[in-house]
């Protein structure tokens, strides 16, 4: 930042106001989430809504600056990190859930808004976002819709992409656009506001969305079940799918190796005792229960898989407490990090068929780069997004390509996709050159020129 530290500082300053400059000691104070690089260029602006940022990408348009949007800083694939010369902007002011109508079910709200802030607004109404994840206390609603977030209810209610009904942005060169449409059916001409959701910020900045909301459960039942393998999980999902009684609210899965970590590592002996089964995998599922019925049906569908063998066990949360037990062992990935640290990460999605054939494929390509490697599988079974930490407990970063070939060997060609729902990045763009077909590259570089001609907005992410 040392070109910019007299006039264009100052004029900064004059935008947001000189408390919302962070540099020193005031940047270092702040959270910089999973990536200490993400506050790389010690100089942060905090706007307070739509004109200060657009007044600041004015600016720095004039001056060549690249800008580096953040958010929850809760991304995996290293799209908030910034440099030296760039100016961080940091959404945390632009925080207000402007209006809920419950009656249409959508929600107005602005882009530094987090999840679990939201959900919280929206019960009131007796409504959600219809989208849940991990990281809902810091994610924030415009880093979820700039990444296309997915989470633990995609399979039921999509990702982010069909949670956005209205969109409010930012243009590299100040301009606002605005499209907060209320409605779902609105056919004028390109949807431009698809090209914005999932750009990761290189193509404006996200301050503003309407979102479609969802009824609430008002009850649930969870249930971790021991299955043989992935497919008699998938075959008793799919039944349930097309049963619709009871409603099935989450399906995710986890492989032996990752659950039994993450119950240990949280201290849950009954649940660690109880991974102790042979099982292929572990598996929660979770329905709305609206009466006694809905209870009935679902151990009959549980009673019926295991008389066919693909159930082995199955214990039911009999309290709050058992319940957030059971989703902590699947929510804490951090786990793994911590008992094996130094570990590669992957986030990829498959046709449900080949999960199986893939981690089981998987473990033993990895075991022959190096028998110290350990493999560690979850994620979210009805859209068959797969996280995958590979680890010998040690950094090793000499292994990370062939690794990685291995990951994504026939991902592509069977239909699924090496990027699920936490993108590109920097993390990314490899694989992106190489498994992407040229002509969508190409129209993807085409875009990026059309929005982002002087390349300031989040410069060398995703292309």
């Amino acid at each position: 930042m040392s070109d910019m530290q007299n006039s264009v500082e100052r004029q900064l300053a004059d935008i947001v106001g000189e408390e919302w400059i962070f540099t020193g000691g005031r940047l270092v104070a702040l959270d910089a989430g999973i990536e200490p690089e993400n506050f790389g260029a010690g100089f942060a602006v905090a706007p307070a809504d739509a004109s200060q940022v657009s007044a600041v990408l004015k600016l720095c348009t004039q001056h060549s600056l690249p800008v580096v949007t953040q958010g929850g800083r809760t991304g995996l694939a290293r799209g908030a990190v910034s440099s030296l010369g760039q100016v961080q902007l940091l959404m945390q002011r632009l925080n207000s859930v402007v209006s809920i109508n419950s009656k249409a079910q959508t929600v107005e709200v602005e882009a530094g808004v987090t999840l679990g802030a939201l959900q919280v607004a929206t019960l009131e109404h007796v409504l959600s976002p219809g989208i849940d994840l991990a990281a809902r206390d810091s994610a924030t609603i415009g880093g979820m819709i700039a990444t296309n977030a997915g989470g633990n209810e995609a399979f039921r209610n999509g990702v982010m992409r069909h949670r956005v009904i209205g969109l409010q942005a930012v243009l590299a060169n100040g301009e606002i656009f605005d499209d907060l449409k209320q409605v779902t059916k609105a056919n004028e001409g390109y949807d431009l506001k698809q090209l914005l959701i999932g750009s990761e910020g290189t193509l404006g900045v996200i301050t503003k969305a309407v979102l479609q909301l969802e009824p609430v459960a008002p009850n649930r039942v969870t249930a971790l079940c021991a299955f043989a393998n992935a497919e008699a999980a998938v075959s008793l999902y799919a039944n349930m799918r097309l049963a619709r009684r009871p409603e099935l609210r989450g399906a995710e899965i986890m492989w032996p190796a990752y659950a039994r970590v993450t119950a240990e590592e949280n201290g849950f002996d009954s649940l660690r005792r109880f991974m102790q089964a042979e099982a292929g995998v572990f598996v929660i599922l979770e329905i709305e229960d609206t009466g006694p019925e809905d209870r009935e049906i679902f151990e009959t569908l549980l009673g019926e898989a295991v008389e066919a063998g693909q159930l082995v066990d199955a214990v039911v949360a009999a309290s709050e407490r058992e319940r957030s037990e059971i989703w902590r062992v699947r929510e804490d990935s951090w786990a793994v990090q911590r008992r094996h640290p130094g570990g590669y990460w992957y986030d990829l999605s498959l046709p449900l068929d080949m999960l199986d054939e893939y981690v089981d494929g998987l473990g033993q390509r990895i075991a022959a780069i190096d028998p110290a490697f350990h493999l560690f599988s979850m994620g979210h079974l009805g859209d068959g997004n797969l996280h995958l930490t590979v680890t010998s407990g040690v950094e090793d970063p000499g292994h990370y390509d062939a690794v990685s070939a291995e990951v994504y060997k026939g991902v592509c060609e069977a239909g699924g996709s090496f990027s699920a729902e936490h993108g590109i990045g920097l993390e990314k763009r490899g694989p992106l050159q190489n498994l992407v077909p040229p002509t969508i590259l190409t129209l993807q570089r085409s875009v990026k020129q059309v929005f982002d001609p002087g390349n300031i907005l989040n410069p060398g992410k995703m292309l």
